[in-house]
């Protein structure tokens, strides 16, 4: 290849092309979530991949403020950010656009976001995101349908051998009693959790 050519190949760091195969599998990947997603009531809101900084980075966009690439706007003049997570979106939506809709409502949505450095974990920098939102109820029925909706749609693009890691403490007493546990296995359970203890969690509830 011509050095010219190759040098035009080059690409940021966590940045590259997706290739057809690869491409293709994505994209078929991404309609099946979001077919499975429709299938359970969630209908699909697509935001803007960039907005004004002070609305993207406000409330719980503040988290994402380190990860988050801004520009400012020539037709403005207001700076702007590039989305790094659409869940602030989606928020935004909810509180604005669908404020005056019955609750609990129920979004989903797909998109490229952009940040400004990968992880170990992931070193990407742009990356498709696909998910859901259950807005309203705090009620922890309403954390079992989205955890059992992500199995659900993770095993149906083939993803194999799920675990859930799940962190509301709520759902502790919930699964706990739906699982036939004592009162003081549930303490000793919740303990455990708490000091992210495997062995203890493994002790009560038997191995994996």
């Amino acid at each position: 290849m011509p050095a010219d050519a190759l040098s035009s190949a080059l690409l940021p760091a966590g940045l590259h092309d997706v290739l057809p195969s690869e491409a293709a599998h994505e994209a078929a990947a991404v309609e099946r979530l979001l077919a499975e997603f429709a299938a359970h009531g969630y209908r699909r809101v697509d935001p803007p991949l960039v907005e004004f900084e002070e609305n993207l980075l406000s409330g719980a966009g503040a988290a994402m403020a380190k990860q988050t690439f801004r520009l400012m706007d020539p037709h403005s003049q207001r700076m702007m950010a590039v989305r790094a997570d659409i869940t602030p979106q989606i928020a935004r939506i909810a509180t604005t656009r669908l404020k005056n809709e019955a609750r609990p409502v129920r979004l989903c949505y797909a998109g490229q976001v952009l940040r400004v450095k990968g992880s170990q974990l992931r070193p990407e920098r742009q990356f498709t995101q696909v998910g859901v939102e259950l807005i309203g109820p705090l009620e922890p029925d309403a954390d079992a349908e989205v955890v059992l909706l992500a199995v659900q749609a993770l095993a149906a693009v083939g993803v194999p051998h799920l675990s859930v890691d799940l962190c509301v403490p709520t759902m502790v007493s919930r699964i706990c009693q739906g699982l036939g546990q004592s009162e003081d296995d549930t303490r000793r359970l919740r303990a455990a959790l708490d000091r992210k203890d495997a062995a203890g969690v493994a002790a009560v509830g038997g191995p994996a």
